[in-house]
């Protein structure tokens, strides 16, 4: 059941990001166990194209059992020549009343150009855990026009 939700989040983010003026090249979500966040997620994008811009962001998928207001996070990046950036970002969720589960796409970076050919790493970690968080994922996606 998990995975067919799953598989319906990213027919719906494609479907979204196709709205929103770009093309989606990568939507990779991991679900969390009993709705919690805790630890840190990795994410692995093949990087064919050294020269194109690309969007990339961070999804959530939540339910009414998140309660914050925000979320503290880290993502480290690792590029293919193991050259690794760190950076803390915040993302202001907001609360649900509804019983169905909703998603939220955060742009993290636009237009940036991953200038190397080969597996990029994401790795995703809440500063504490977080209830109410049912997957946590990256989109990656070129710009409009591309």
């Amino acid at each position: 059941m998990r995975a067919a939700l799953s598989h319906i989040v990213v027919v719906a983010l494609m479907a979204i990001a196709v709205a929103c003026g770009s093309t989606t090249q990568s939507v990779d979500m991991h679900d969390m166990e009993r709705s919690r966040w805790s630890s840190a997620e990795e994410f692995y994008y093949d990087n064919t194209d050294s020269l194109a811009e690309r969007n990339i962001a961070v999804v959530v998928r939540y339910d009414r059992g998140y309660v914050a207001d925000s979320v503290a996070m880290s993502i480290l990046t690792i590029s293919p020549d193991s050259l690794v950036v760190e950076e803390h970002i915040t993302l202001s969720i907001p609360q649900i009343e509804e019983v169905r589960p909703t998603e939220q796409i955060f742009p993290y970076r636009s237009g940036v150009v991953l200038r190397q050919k080969g597996q990029y790493t994401f790795r995703l970690t809440p500063d504490q855990s977080v209830e109410g968080i049912q997957s946590i994922g990256i989109a990656i996606s070129e710009p409009e026009g591309q």
